[in-house]
């Protein structure tokens, strides 16, 4: 049997080059495709999220059994030591607590007169002198009650607010006499009159008994004695000892040693 033989014309040779050049070069391609597969990415790129996870920790030191541990300063302990303390200091006479005002008694309620101040600015103490704290101030016109002298002041109430205390008499006109005050004493007086004592800082002399329609004459001032005719109305017909003036002046600033009775109002001279 004859064996067949096949020849390869030049063509052929050329084509079969051709398929094993592309068989070669396919291959290359897919060897050439796994091993980038199979590669890591690229430690150094900044947008990935590997960075992070790439960071070394820190490790801390190993701890030997001979460090000593840390120091903590100790808090300041409670002692049962006593504490000092500083005597009280021993009260001096000029640290004697000021007495509290004294009330007014019954007695004194049922006689007590009524007063006006005659001047502003006039302070209410809690004792007959200076030395006493201001327990308020008051301006003119301001009405008390007056209960009794103690001095040269008066132990008054203030009937607005309803505070005793006590207030220099040469502030406060009144109408009458009250226990411990010591009338200024009067000449021999004439027949027929009651003897008196201006009580007021000062006071109007009039011509009648009245303040409209008339002007005052005169004045009389604290002190002055008078001799008392009679009463009509709110005034006293008076006659004035140092002068011999006789006219009319307010009763509520004037203070008769007793009880002076009612008459008809004459013309002075």
């Amino acid at each position: 049997m004859k064996r067949r033989t096949v020849r390869i014309t030049p063509l052929g040779y050329i084509v079969l080059a051709i398929i094993i050049l592309v068989m070669v070069v396919s291959i290359y391609f897919i060897v050439w495709s796994m091993r980038n597969t199979g590669e890591e990415p690229n430690s150094g790129n900044l947008n990935s999220n590997s960075v992070s996870s790439q960071t070394p920790t820190p490790s801390l030191p190993p701890v030997s059994a001979n460090t000593p541990a840390p120091t903590v300063a100790p808090t300041q302990a409670a002692t049962n030591a006593p504490v000092a303390t500083t005597p009280a200091a021993t009260p001096k006479p000029d640290d004697t607590p000021e007495p509290k005002v004294k009330e007014p008694t019954s007695a004194q309620i049922a006689s007590a007169v009524d007063g006006t101040l005659n001047s502003s600015g006039v302070v209410l103490r809690a004792g007959p002198a200076q030395t006493y704290s201001i327990l308020g101030k008051y301006s003119s016109g301001t009405q008390l009650k007056v209960y009794e002298a103690e001095g040269e002041y008066f132990f008054v109430r203030v009937v607005k607010e309803n505070l005793v205390g006590y207030i220099a008499a040469k502030f406060v006109d009144k109408a009458g006499i009250v226990p411990g005050e010591n009338a200024t004493p009067t000449p021999k007086g004439i027949a027929g009159t009651i003897p008196g004592t201006v009580s007021a800082s000062k006071v109007a002399l009039r011509s009648v008994p009245s303040t409209e329609g008339n002007t005052p004459v005169s004045e009389a001032v604290k002190g002055d004695a008078v001799y008392i005719f009679f009463k009509t109305g709110d005034f006293y017909y008076i006659q004035v000892a140092s002068t011999g003036l006789k006219c009319y002046a307010a009763a509520k600033f004037i203070t008769a040693s007793t009880a002076v009775p009612t008459g008809t109002p004459v013309p002075t001279k």
